[in-house]
């Protein structure tokens, strides 16, 4: 019951975290803010993190395990047998909008200026951008992950997502599909396939 109670409670903060950086940026992230939004007292804060620093890494990597059982969960109960590189296009491409991916890139560019916060977030980014691949692999199936050229094409993909979910409010409302359709071409070439477009 304790440990039910304290694991709802850093949920509670993560997520509140969360929804601080998406709305202020990681320059008005700051643990009194989180504090006051989430309704806990400085002690309950500090009893689950020790500092700033360590509420922001744990907030990031609570993001990534979100998208990654998010996308796993898809591959479970949605994949389909037909058309399976643009589908898993789609997936990993709804994982670039909203909160979550906002939140995450207000932490990539503070780690510019802050060098703590960058030495403690490029371990963690690593071991997230592994686990990420992983499931991008299962996303897109054994026969697509296995083909020469594919973990070349993901990284071009994954990268360019991300630039053009930086650049969201430049984009006009219809370019999402001619990217999806840009990527789905680049991994179909690039793994020698296209029956699984």
């Amino acid at each position: 019951m304790i440990a039910d109670r304290s694991a709802s409670m850093r949920h509670r903060l993560l997520d509140t975290t969360i929804a601080v950086l998406d709305e202020k940026g990681y320059g008005g992230t700051t643990t009194l803010e989180v504090q006051r939004r989430a309704g806990v007292s400085r002690g309950a804060l500090l009893h689950h993190f020790g500092s700033r620093t360590e509420l922001m890494l744990a907030a990031v990597n609570h993001l990534a395990q979100r998208r990654v059982d998010a996308m796993l969960r898809l591959v479970q109960s949605e994949a389909p047998t037909s058309g399976r590189i643009e589908w898993a296009v789609r997936v990993l491409w709804s994982q670039h909008d909203g909160p979550r991916f906002r939140a995450s890139l207000a932490m990539w560019l503070a780690a510019r200026a802050d060098s703590e916060l960058l030495t403690a977030l490029l371990p963690q980014e690593r071991v997230i951008g592994h686990s990420i691949r992983a499931v991008a692999a299962k996303l897109f199936g054994q026969e697509v992950a296995e083909a020469d050229g594919f973990g070349d094409a993901l990284d071009i993909a994954l990268d360019a997502m991300r630039g053009a979910a930086a650049r969201q409010v430049l984009r006009s409302p219809g370019s999402d599909e001619r990217l999806v359709r840009l990527w789905t071409e680049l991994l179909a070439h690039r793994v020698g396939t296209a029956s699984h477009l």
